[in-house]
């Protein structure tokens, strides 16, 4: 885990924007040579603070997540399950609306032929009675 003192130390050793306009101000020919090896120097510093603070955060924070993909690994399997489970028994419904249906168009046909058997005698007891009238 990154400590403060890490943070710290990285940023103590970082020079001052201050002293650089001051140096760039007095013309001091050494003091431009240690700025411009000191602005090499800030550009490793500055990546390798910034190495150290993404493993800081990593550290920090890769375990919690590590427990969190889990936790979603394991609710995806359960939704699945479910998943199947409901289309199993959607599956069944369906079969079984099927089979219903199929019976209701039998009874339809059965019913729709004992109508006409029924017609059928129908007129024949009105043409017998129309006959007896006369």
């Amino acid at each position: 885990m990154l400590r403060s003192s890490n943070i710290n130390s990285v940023l103590n050793e970082l020079p001052d924007p201050s002293a650089q306009s001051s140096s760039s101000s007095n013309g001091n020919l050494k003091q431009d040579a240690e700025t411009c090896c000191s602005s090499k120097d800030q550009d490793i510093m500055g990546s390798l603070a910034a190495l150290q603070l993404s493993a800081g955060v990593l550290q920090i924070a890769e375990p919690p997540l590590e427990h969190v993909r889990g936790q979603l690994r394991e609710l995806i399997g359960r939704q699945n399950k479910i998943y199947i489970d409901l289309s199993k028994e959607k599956y069944k419904l369906d079969c079984s609306e099927v089979a219903k249906l199929n019976d209701m168009m039998s009874d339809v046909k059965r019913y729709k032929e004992k109508l006409t058997k029924i017609k059928k005698e129908m007129q024949g007891v009105y043409q017998r009675t129309k006959e007896l009238k006369l």
